[in-house]
This record gives structure tokens, sequence and C-alpha cells, in this order.
């Protein structure tokens, strides 16, 4: 859809409006009496705004925040860490999609030209994908996330060892019993807050020789599995469904990220969906989230028209996160 009036909110005009509202690329095509964000009364704190609607001349604004992906930081509220945009979810299809336009650059990103796209959803996986620069599964940017299928009922959200060390084990049975008895599944383990040389020296991880002789990638579990350390997740279970197990310690971290997985009826690693759940972000695809996984996904572009789907952005909604950590 091409965008006649190139009229976005600017961050000035975040900190104007509600702090129970969060704002990004609002498409300005209606007029005075159609606009459903007028009739809501949503427009009104904002005489920049107004005067950009009577005019018909617009208000642009380019977010260079972009370039760091962790998060884009509004004006609207940065005391409440609980303040975040809806999630975001994205499937297969979408992230097969992403990879193929994996060196879409981020500087310069203009709001109301992504988002009035023909696929703005795209637009944004494909940015948040150019996060690592090539390709995830080269980093294995994906953690396992099948210790918490099945059991939303109980609000058993989180899997604690119950021994002192990794054991790989353990982490093969529970991961079997959520999503199939395919132990190939495990391919990689992640940790936060670690230190190779430490891990080493307590024999808890391997340095396996790669192709090249001074070229080595640590390993656990007598070397059948590669061990990423990444600080930038934290405590979060991060999931693009290589298989991955994250071990975390850190106690907040930037980016909040969810992973849901339905356990395969045999063997296999049944389907897994990424929500991720931004602070701050700045974006137009606010919508009802009811809190259950799998309902209302991105919304079409006539859902974004109705001013109603976008009063609920910055509720808390506490997702259920995997963390996996070593017991006391």
């Amino acid at each position: 859809m091409v965008n006649t009036r190139d009229n976005t909110l600017t961050l000035d005009d975040f900190a104007k409006l509600p702090t129970g509202l969060v704002w990004g690329a609002i498409e300005e095509q209606y007029n005075a009496g159609t606009n459903p964000f007028r009739a809501a009364g949503v427009l009104t704190n904002s005489s920049v705004i107004s005067n950009s609607l009577t005019t018909g001349t617009g208000i642009r604004t380019e977010v260079q925040s972009w370039n760091d992906l962790q998060y884009v930081e509004s004006n609207v509220t940065n005391s409440n860490p609980e303040d975040h945009a809806t999630p975001l979810k994205m499937d297969t299809a979408l992230w097969s999609a992403v990879r193929r336009h994996a060196s879409m650059g981020v500087a310069g990103m203009n709001l109301t030209q992504d988002f009035t796209a023909q696929d703005p959803l795209a637009v944004l996986t494909a940015r948040v994908a150019n996060y690592k620069n090539t390709d995830e599964l080269t980093h294995v940017f994906a953690v396992l996330d099948g210790l918490i299928a099945g059991d939303a009922t109980a609000k058993k959200f989180t899997y604690q060892m119950d021994t002192q060390s990794i054991d790989i084990k353990q982490v093969l049975r529970a991961v079997q019993a959520k999503k199939g008895d395919n132990a190939g599944i495990v391919t990689a383990f992640g940790m936060s807050s670690a230190n190779y040389l430490d891990l080493q020296l307590a024999n808890v991880i391997d340095n396996v020789p790669a192709s090249q002789s001074d070229v080595s990638f640590a390993t656990i579990g007598n070397g059948r599995f590669k061990l990423t350390i990444d600080d930038r997740f934290g405590d979060n279970i991060v999931g693009l469904g290589t298989g991955m197990f994250h071990v975390g310690s850190a106690p907040q971290a930037r980016k909040s990220v969810e992973v849901n997985s339905v356990g395969s009826a045999g063997k296999g690693s049944g389907v897994e969906t990424a929500w991720f759940r931004w602070k701050s972000i700045v974006h137009p695809m606010g919508f009802k989230y009811t809190g259950e996984f799998e309902s209302e996904g991105g919304p079409a572009f006539d859902e974004l028209r109705v001013a109603d789907a976008y009063t609920l952005a910055t509720d808390a909604k506490k997702l259920p996160l995997v963390i996996i950590k070593p017991g006391a």
C-alpha cells in the first residue's frame, strides 16, 4: 500500500500521548471525519499532529536507533521496566522469508515506508534477522524450548536442574518427554555469564580443533554438543528451532523472547514459534493479546486501522519464559 501522506508520530509526540499507549507509524490517509484514532481521542494532545493534519504537510521521523535492534528507546515511559510493546509472532514461514533478506540494512529506517509496505511484518522480521549479520543457523541463534509445551495449565514455566552440574542425559530426557523421542533434536548448548577457560578447567567443556589447527570450538557432554556463550539474552530462552539449550544466570536481559513449542506425537521436534516482546519499541504492530500462545498473531492491515487495536500495547503480559539453570 502506498502512503500518500507521510504523517508519522515523532518521538517527541510519543511523550505527549497517554503512557498507556505506544504508537508508531500511524498511517494518516484518513480525513478528519473517518480517522478512528482521532475519533478515539488519542491524537488530541499534540498540536504538532493537529496542525499537520490540518495543513496536510505531514510529519516524518527517521528512527536511527534501529541500528541497535535490542530495543528502540521511546519517550513513553522509561521508568517502568514492564512497559513494552506487544509480542510479535514469527513462524517458520516468516523466518524462511527473513533469511532471504538477511542483508537488508537498518540505518535510516523510515517507519511510515516500512510499516505501510505490502508485508510490514516481514520487513520488521528481516531487520531482526539482520541483527545477527550472518545466517542465524551458523551462530546457533536458537534455543530448544520444549520444556514448557503442555505445561501452561500447571504454570510450570521453568525447569530447574536438580544437580549441581549440567546433566546432559537429564536435559535430553526432559526434551524428549515434551517434544517426542528424537534424541537428535538437541545439537548445542548456550550459556550466559560464563568463561570458557573456567569451564574448561572445571572439566565442564572440551576444546575441539576445527578444520584449521589454530581454531577450536568449545563442546560439552564429551564433545557431543557445541557450546556458545552469549550474554545478550540473559536468562531468556531464544529460539528459532535449531535445537539449542541456553543456561543463563543474568538477572535481567534487555530483550525478552518467548518461544512456544508444540510437542510432536511421535518422532521429531514438533513445531516452534518465537514471540518477541520488545521493550519500549516504537511500532504499529499493536493488537489485543489475550495471553494464549496461539491466539491473534500479527494483525492484518485492516486491523491496524482500528484505534482499539493499540489500547493494550503496553499492558504487562507475564508470558512464560523457559529458564534452564544449574541447581543450587
